[in-house]
Protein backbone atom coordinates (compact mmCIF):
# COMPACT_ATOMS: atom_id res chain seq x y z
CA UNK A 1 0.00 0.00 0.00
CA UNK A 2 1.29 3.44 -0.89
CA UNK A 3 1.89 5.90 1.96
CA UNK A 4 -0.36 8.46 0.33
CA UNK A 5 -3.19 5.90 0.06
CA UNK A 6 -3.11 5.06 3.76
CA UNK A 7 -2.99 8.77 4.60
CA UNK A 8 -5.86 9.39 2.16
CA UNK A 9 -7.99 6.85 4.02
CA UNK A 10 -7.14 8.44 7.38
CA UNK A 11 -7.98 11.93 6.10
CA UNK A 12 -11.35 10.75 4.75
CA UNK A 13 -12.32 9.11 8.01
CA UNK A 14 -11.01 11.95 10.18
CA UNK A 15 -12.91 14.54 8.14
CA UNK A 16 -16.12 12.49 8.34
CA UNK A 17 -15.61 11.88 12.06
CA UNK A 18 -15.37 15.64 12.59
CA UNK A 19 -18.45 16.10 10.34
CA UNK A 20 -16.52 18.41 8.00
CA UNK A 21 -16.77 18.97 4.27
CA UNK A 22 -13.84 19.65 1.95
CA UNK A 23 -15.05 23.25 1.77
CA UNK A 24 -14.45 23.61 5.51
CA UNK A 25 -10.70 23.48 4.77
CA UNK A 26 -10.83 26.46 2.41
CA UNK A 27 -9.23 28.81 4.93
CA UNK A 28 -5.92 26.98 4.59
CA UNK A 29 -6.27 24.48 1.75
CA UNK A 30 -8.15 24.49 -1.52
CA UNK A 31 -11.11 22.06 -1.30
CA UNK A 32 -10.02 20.47 -4.61
CA UNK A 33 -6.64 19.72 -3.04
CA UNK A 34 -8.38 18.13 -0.05
CA UNK A 35 -10.32 15.89 -2.45
CA UNK A 36 -7.11 15.00 -4.30
CA UNK A 37 -5.42 14.14 -0.99
CA UNK A 38 -8.37 11.98 0.06
CA UNK A 39 -8.28 10.13 -3.26
CA UNK A 40 -4.55 9.46 -3.09
CA UNK A 41 -3.95 11.48 -6.25
CA UNK A 42 -1.29 13.71 -4.68
CA UNK A 43 1.26 13.46 -1.92
CA UNK A 44 1.07 15.80 1.04
CA UNK A 45 3.71 18.29 2.13
CA UNK A 46 4.43 18.75 5.81
CA UNK A 47 2.98 22.26 5.65
CA UNK A 48 -0.25 20.98 4.10
CA UNK A 49 -0.44 18.15 6.64
CA UNK A 50 -0.10 20.69 9.44
CA UNK A 51 -2.92 22.78 7.91
CA UNK A 52 -5.18 19.74 7.57
CA UNK A 53 -4.41 18.67 11.13
CA UNK A 54 -5.26 22.14 12.42
CA UNK A 55 -8.67 22.06 10.76
CA UNK A 56 -9.25 18.53 12.09
CA UNK A 57 -8.11 19.67 15.55
CA UNK A 58 -5.47 16.93 15.87
CA UNK A 59 -1.70 16.84 15.67
CA UNK A 60 -0.15 15.99 12.32
CA UNK A 61 1.76 13.17 14.00
CA UNK A 62 -1.55 11.56 14.99
CA UNK A 63 -2.59 11.43 11.34
CA UNK A 64 0.77 9.93 10.42
CA UNK A 65 0.53 7.30 13.17
CA UNK A 66 -2.93 6.29 12.00
CA UNK A 67 -1.75 6.10 8.38
CA UNK A 68 1.32 4.03 9.31
CA UNK A 69 -0.71 1.68 11.49
CA UNK A 70 -3.15 1.12 8.62
CA UNK A 71 -0.32 0.48 6.17
CA UNK A 72 1.58 -1.81 8.55
CA UNK A 73 -1.60 -3.56 9.73
CA UNK A 74 -0.88 -2.96 13.42
CA UNK A 75 -2.87 -1.08 16.00
CA UNK A 76 -1.93 2.55 16.60
CA UNK A 77 -1.12 1.63 20.22
CA UNK A 78 1.30 -1.12 19.15
CA UNK A 79 2.88 1.19 16.58
CA UNK A 80 3.36 3.90 19.20
CA UNK A 81 5.05 1.38 21.50
CA UNK A 82 7.54 0.63 18.70
CA UNK A 83 8.03 4.34 18.03
CA UNK A 84 8.69 4.90 21.73
CA UNK A 85 11.47 2.30 21.59
CA UNK A 86 12.94 3.96 18.48
CA UNK A 87 12.86 7.38 20.13
CA UNK A 88 14.92 6.13 23.06
CA UNK A 89 17.90 5.98 20.68
CA UNK A 90 17.54 9.76 20.24
CA UNK A 91 16.87 10.63 23.87
CA UNK A 92 20.35 11.01 25.31
CA UNK A 93 21.15 14.48 26.61
CA UNK A 94 23.90 14.82 23.99
CA UNK A 95 21.56 14.07 21.07
CA UNK A 96 18.79 16.26 22.47
CA UNK A 97 21.30 19.12 22.84
CA UNK A 98 22.51 18.53 19.27
CA UNK A 99 18.90 18.61 18.04
CA UNK A 100 18.26 21.85 19.91
CA UNK A 101 21.43 23.38 18.45
CA UNK A 102 20.03 22.95 14.94
CA UNK A 103 17.44 25.70 15.54
CA UNK A 104 18.19 29.31 16.43
CA UNK A 105 15.49 31.96 16.76
CA UNK A 106 12.94 29.47 15.39
CA UNK A 107 15.01 29.04 12.22
CA UNK A 108 17.04 26.08 10.97
CA UNK A 109 20.76 26.77 11.34
CA UNK A 110 22.25 26.66 7.83
CA UNK A 111 25.00 24.22 7.02
CA UNK A 112 27.26 24.02 4.00
CA UNK A 113 25.84 22.03 1.12
CA UNK A 114 27.64 19.13 -0.49
CA UNK A 115 29.57 16.27 1.01
CA UNK A 116 30.88 17.00 4.47
CA UNK A 117 34.57 16.38 5.05
CA UNK A 118 35.44 13.79 7.65
CA UNK A 119 38.64 15.05 9.25
CA UNK A 120 39.48 11.51 10.33
CA UNK A 121 39.17 10.12 6.78
CA UNK A 122 40.98 13.13 5.32
CA UNK A 123 43.90 12.56 7.69
CA UNK A 124 44.01 8.86 6.78
CA UNK A 125 44.03 9.62 3.03
CA UNK A 126 46.74 12.25 3.50
CA UNK A 127 48.84 9.79 5.49
CA UNK A 128 48.58 7.22 2.70
CA UNK A 129 49.44 9.84 0.09
CA UNK A 130 52.47 11.10 2.03
CA UNK A 131 53.71 7.54 2.45
CA UNK A 132 53.79 7.17 -1.34
CA UNK A 133 50.72 5.00 -1.80
CA UNK A 134 48.57 5.36 -4.92
CA UNK A 135 44.91 6.27 -4.79
CA UNK A 136 43.99 2.68 -5.69
CA UNK A 137 46.13 1.33 -2.85
CA UNK A 138 44.55 3.89 -0.51
CA UNK A 139 41.05 2.74 -1.51
CA UNK A 140 42.00 -0.87 -0.77
CA UNK A 141 43.70 -0.06 2.53
CA UNK A 142 41.05 2.28 3.94
CA UNK A 143 37.96 0.66 2.42
CA UNK A 144 36.70 4.04 1.22
CA UNK A 145 34.94 4.68 -2.09
CA UNK A 146 37.31 5.71 -4.87
CA UNK A 147 35.39 8.97 -5.29
CA UNK A 148 35.99 9.87 -1.63
CA UNK A 149 39.68 9.07 -1.84
CA UNK A 150 40.00 11.12 -5.03
CA UNK A 151 38.17 14.10 -3.48
CA UNK A 152 40.33 13.98 -0.33
CA UNK A 153 43.50 13.30 -2.33
CA UNK A 154 43.26 16.70 -4.03
CA UNK A 155 41.93 18.63 -1.03
CA UNK A 156 44.16 21.45 0.11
Amino acid sequence: MLVRDSLAAVLRVARRTRDLKAEDFSGGIDPTHVNNLENGKVSVTLETLESVATVLDVRAISLLVLAASLREKVSPTDLLAEVKKELRAFSSPEILADLASQIENDQLVPRPSGAQVSQEKLAAVRACKSSGMTQRETVAKLGLPASTVQRYWHKK
